[in-house]
């Protein structure tokens, strides 16, 4: 895997489709990680169950806050050809990867990613809450 490959600044516009496919399949691709440890947690009982689910939630946040951060691109991102970078092009830093994802919260309110959607198609560089904050973009890689 390249780490942090050319953008192909200008498209941002041209993968707003791209980002929900990419979405999808990090989704699917994080959901053992999760899954599995609540599920075995849950035979453990209640402190089982908390101990597990924790670990599944700091494997999401290090699958994106890390691979965004250090590589600029989640494995969903990857295989669809995106790349997360500053709005000036430069490469995204794991401190606007954490800033970025966790407004993920904000921007899946009031639930299914709406304000996302509706802010990525309102917004003149196609940027989530997330992205506005973080002062980040999602591009074509070169």
């Amino acid at each position: 895997m390249e780490k942090h490959p050319k953008p192909q600044m200008g498209t941002n516009e041209d993968v707003i489709w791209q980002r929900v496919l990419a979405y999808l399949i990090d989704g699917i691709l994080i959901m053992p990680f999760f899954v599995v440890p609540i599920l075995i947690g849950t035979t453990f009982g209640d402190i089982g169950f908390l101990m597990t689910t924790f670990v599944g939630l700091v494997v999401i946040f290090v699958y994106v806050f890390l691979l965004e951060g250090l590589y600029g691109y989640t494995p969903g991102k990857y295989m669809l050809g995106l790349v997360v970078v500053k709005s000036d092009g430069s490469d995204c830093t794991i401190s606007a990867s954490i800033l970025r994802n966790l407004l993920w919260l904000v921007d899946q309110l009031p639930g299914f990613n709406l304000l996302a959607m509706v802010l990525i198609l309102l917004t003149d560089d196609n940027q989530r809450v997330g992205d506005l904050v973080a002062d980040t973009v999602v591009v074509r890689q070169q």
